[in-house]
């Protein structure tokens, strides 16, 4: 499970099944101030955004997508705001630069805080294929 919480944002919280130590969008939930929030993606889909995660929050659409070719760039999504994450260093050195565009909620910094601790893979074309395949030879054991 991967969680946020503070005085100035609602608490929200990500779980899902994890591989290695994060959270994945498989069997994913999400709740944002105690109320559960459904999570939709069309993990077929041939583009970024098209595989995003869509969600609902306090009657705002949001999507969640990968902006570039690896899994260390994204981007939260709602009209008038957008929320890029870019994951630098390894270990103990990692760190995570947001960058916000529009006037942003504390509820939208609270989203893209709390997806950063989630394993994205499947939003990027070769996660989803590598995915698949991971999956399948966990279950043939």
């Amino acid at each position: 499970m991967t969680e946020v919480t503070g005085d100035r944002v609602p608490t929200t919280a990500f779980d899902g099944w994890a591989y290695v130590r994060t959270p994945s969008l498989f069997f994913a939930s999400l709740t944002v101030g105690g109320a559960g929030v459904r999570l939709r993606r069309n993990r077929w889909a041939q583009t970024r955004a098209g595989r995003a995660v869509k969600m609902q929050v306090e009657g705002k659409s949001y999507r969640y997508q990968a902006t570039s070719g690896g899994t260390k760039n994204h981007a939260l999504i709602r009209d008038g705001v957008e929320i890029r994450t870019q994951h630098h260093g390894r270990g103990k050195a990692k760190k995570v630069t947001f960058t916000i565009t529009g006037a942003a909620t504390p509820t939208d910094v609270a989203l893209a805080a709390v997806m950063v601790g989630v394993d994205t893979r499947n939003l990027t074309r070769n996660g989803a294929i590598r995915s698949v395949f991971s999956r399948s030879l966990t279950w043939l054991d």
